[in-house]
């Protein structure tokens, strides 16, 4: 059995249906798609739905993936958000915003304006809410938490302290916070923002907006309610501060920013490929993406960051999923072929060769080895998810763009 046949198999495992709010799970109006077939993660969540919803196109079953779009709109139209997953503990964050992504993907694919005229205030108001409960005074965004004190202190002296431990002279409170502010931002835990993630703006993030403002003012043309001008100026000034407080010119490569200290993270990570997927990098910064192939690329794909001291699951050694769709789609943005397939190459053959040893597909893998043992603080659980949605993304990009 090949992967591709595994994961069109496996896929309908991966399905749940609960239609009104039952215990700590949310009622969706529609059947959904979990991460993994079995045990761990059954619930809607936001960030992996985007990379999941991929394979599923891909695979025929467009279907389901509108469905896992038209979900997530409930949500945010229920509680001006999407949270982190379809869970009450979820309801305090949100994850990197993608679903106005989502919605450009369906779009894409079936050209339907009466359902991009349905989700364009959906995308409106998640939008609002990245720009008042998550901005900072220098006009870009930052991840945050509505936990309460008691919920932030709880948090680090348990979650936080089994995982990758304490500091002992940490502000308890605060700390809980910001770690949960890294829950937010997907990549729990990393040494990117330093154990203050509620302070910086990262590139991630703040590119994927950017994105939401093109889009938005592409639909308002499209759809004839404005010029679009307000959105492309919020856009164009977006970029601006990108290009000018998240650029390491030492370094040469994009990184978060501490708005606090007004100094960028010390760590080089695969979210600097954020602005060349969104297209807003300046053309003399392609440098960035030669310099963090040097920093990041192993042969099985990209590290998640560059060599740390301490352990965190999204840091080295470690490699992901979803950002190998994201360095892909950069990479080939700023005329980087052949780079770009051999990212692609490198990651499907990591999941081919693991594949062909397990029978199974996993969270995350070690960039080392080139095997299943991943540096984790909760072990690497098989799952379908994001890694069969990169797979067969980066699958169909090899036959396009192999020959090139």
């Amino acid at each position: 059995m090949t992967v591709k046949d595994y994961i069109i198999e496996t896929f309908p495992k991966t399905l749940r249906n609960a239609v009104k709010d039952e215990d700590t799970l949310l009622g969706l109006p529609y059947p959904y798609t979990v991460p993994c077939a079995e045990s761990y993660f059954n619930e809607l969540f936001y960030w992996d739905t985007y990379f999941t919803n991929k394979a599923l196109i891909i695979a025929g079953d467009f279907k389901q993936a509108k469905n896992n779009v038209l979900d997530i709109a409930a949500l945010i139209e229920r509680f001006g958000y999407m949270p982190n997953g379809s869970r009450t503990y979820f309801l305090k964050r949100s994850q990197p915003p993608y679903f106005a992504l989502m919605v450009d993907d369906i779009y894409k694919a079936e050209k339907n304006t009466a359902f991009l005229k349905a989700m364009f205030p959906v995308i409106e108001k998640e939008y609002g809410f990245w720009m008042t409960k998550r901005i900072s005074d220098n006009g870009l965004n930052h991840y945050y938490t509505e936990e309460d004190d008691e919920s932030c202190k709880g948090f680090y002296t348990g979650c936080v302290a089994e995982r990758i431990g304490l500091d002992g002279k940490a502000d308890f409170v605060n700390a809980g916070r910001n770690y949960f502010a890294e829950a937010e931002s997907g990549w729990d835990f990393t040494p990117r923002f330093g154990g203050s993630c509620a302070e910086f703006n990262p590139v991630d993030l703040n590119s994927n907006l950017y994105l939401y403002e093109k889009l938005l003012c592409e639909y308002e043309i499209l759809l004839k309610t404005g010029d679009g001008t307000k959105w492309r100026e919020k856009a164009e000034t977006r970029a601006e501060l990108i290009n000018k407080l998240l650029w390491d010119s030492d370094k040469n490569v994009y990184k978060d920013y501490n708005f606090n200290t007004g100094k960028l993270s010390e760590t080089v990570s695969a979210a600097a490929f954020q602005p060349y997927f969104a297209g807003l990098a300046d053309k003399e910064k392609s440098v960035g993406l030669d310099n963090l192939l040097k920093e990041l690329q192993c042969g099985y794909g990209l590290f998640a960051t560059g060599k740390t001291n301490k352990k965190y699951q999204w840091a080295y050694p470690n490699v992901w999923a979803p950002y190998h769709v994201i360095a892909a789609d950069g990479l080939l943005n700023y005329g980087l072929v052949k780079e770009a397939l051999a990212v692609a190459n490198e990651y499907t053959r990591l999941i081919e060769t693991n594949f062909e040893k397990t029978g199974k597909l996993y969270e995350k893998y070690n960039g080392e080895t080139g095997g299943t043992d991943a540096v984790s603080e909760y072990g690497t659980p098989e799952m379908l998810g994001w890694t069969a949605g990169a797979y067969m993304y980066l699958s169909e990009f090899i036959k396009e763009h192999g020959d090139a």
